[in-house]
């Protein structure tokens, strides 16, 4: 039963119930009503149980992305330009293959986009620390999907030092939009 027939099968019902005038009819709608309630609930049960397990899976490395995060926000007291665009870009491209997709024998670049060797060489050291991470070594084995894995990574609620979140430094995507900007196909 679809949930706007049950809906109306509940409002009918409901109309019902306060015409009746015998106690047997009553407890009889009442009971059909609690079956009809028990139908609309089953979609707000399943939209809680996946809330409750997207937010189990940001819990797993809070730790490391709030450490992440703070360490950009030091590069970028340094080096402003890890705000900039093609950094960001390719800071992000380097944490979708390393860690969202996971794309085998994935190294990371050299160059990042930085206005100096020095930049270049804080940015790589950061995320390769994030990758070592102990909580992300995990992750990766106990986050079975990229998408588990995009979600834990887009932790609104996992803020730096300075207050920031992952969105400074890598802006929100969806999963098809980096298979398909990284040519690969979605893995199910």
């Amino acid at each position: 039963m679809t949930l706007r027939k049950a809906c109306k099968n509940t409002k009918r019902l409901l109309d019902e119930l306060l015409k009746a005038k015998a106690v047997r009819e009553k407890v009889s709608l009442l009971a059909r009503i609690k079956i009809q309630l028990e139908i609309i609930e089953e979609p707000i049960k399943r939209l809680k149980e996946k809330d409750a397990a997207a937010k189990a899976k940001k819990r797993i490395i809070k730790k490391a992305l709030r450490e992440f995060i703070t360490t950009l926000d030091r590069i970028f007291k340094k080096h402003n330009e890890i705000g900039d665009t093609a950094v960001r870009e390719k800071m992000t491209d380097a944490i979708y293959l390393g860690f969202i997709i996971q794309k085998p024998h994935y190294k990371l670049p050299e160059n990042f986009g930085m206005f100096s060797d020095e930049g270049n060489k804080l940015v790589q050291a950061a995320i390769q620390k994030f990758f070592s991470h102990p909580e992300i070594v995990a992750a990766k084995k106990s986050l079975k999907t990229p998408e588990d894995r995009l979600i834990a990574f887009q932790d609104s609620d996992a803020r730096s030092a300075g207050g920031y979140n992952y969105f400074e430094y890598f802006g929100h995507v969806n999963l098809p939009y980096v298979l398909s900007r990284h040519g690969l196909a979605r893995r199910s």
